[in-house]
């Protein structure tokens, strides 16, 4: 080793002396900022408002599709896939 026990307890007396202020300033400020986010989305007064229709092709071939999904009828049950690792018992 090339800076030994002391070097190794040095190192870990530093990180967990550090702990608890990183966690005060980290914590504190990240927690207000998020809720305020989430606050703003939820409030919607950020929001645009403004309508965005979608193109008449775009429109076109997402309603195609949708059509196109009920061309398969809908199956009575689906089978679930069988994950192994090769060595356990199933």
């Amino acid at each position: 080793m090339k800076y030994g026990m002391r070097g190794l307890l040095a190192v870990s007396v530093l990180v967990v002396a550090a702990a608890p202020a990183f966690a005060e300033t980290a914590a504190t400020p990240v927690g207000t900022d998020t809720r305020a986010w989430l606050q703003l989305q939820a409030s919607g007064d950020a929001a645009d408002g403004s309508e965005r229709p979608m193109p008449g092709e775009v429109a076109d071939r997402v309603y195609q599709r949708y059509l196109k999904s009920f061309e398969q009828p809908i199956p009575a049950e689906f089978k679930r896939e069988q994950i192994s690792s090769g060595g356990g018992s199933q």
